[in-house]
């Protein structure tokens, strides 16, 4: 949205359907968080920054020490560890790249894709 690569009424059109295509398969979503802005605005909630993750925590109380948190970039996996949180990355998408970054935290998780990292946290 902070790059204007689509409007916020496109994002939740994103959110509707996958709650929509969940729900058919008994799951559900309780909450969907994200940054609106960009790097002019220095929020804390832009990751490499852990303010999300925080948040997240705060709403529901809970501590991410060890919470798994996949993601696909470096700043996903920046944000993770500066929150307290377990790094996991998927080599979809930007994935493999960030695999061979060297500023790739080392307690770092990787795992060929989403379905992969979902069947190791259901462990």
């Amino acid at each position: 949205v902070g790059r204007g690569l689509f409007e916020t009424d496109t994002l939740m059109a994103i959110h509707d359907k996958m709650h929509k295509a969940l729900a058919l398969v008994g799951g559900r979503i309780d909450a969907i968080f994200f940054c609106p802005h960009t790097n002019e605005d220095h929020c804390d909630c832009r990751k490499p920054k852990p303010g999300m993750l925080k948040e997240i925590a705060a709403r529901f109380n809970a501590d991410l020490a060890g919470v798994p948190v996949i993601g696909d970039s470096l700043r996903d996996l920046q944000a993770a560890v500066a929150a307290g949180a377990q790094p996991m990355l998927v080599l979809t998408g930007k994935g493999r790249k960030t695999a061979d970054d060297p500023a790739m935290p080392r307690e770092t998780l990787v795992f060929p894709d989403l379905a992969a990292a979902a069947a190791h946290i259901a462990k």
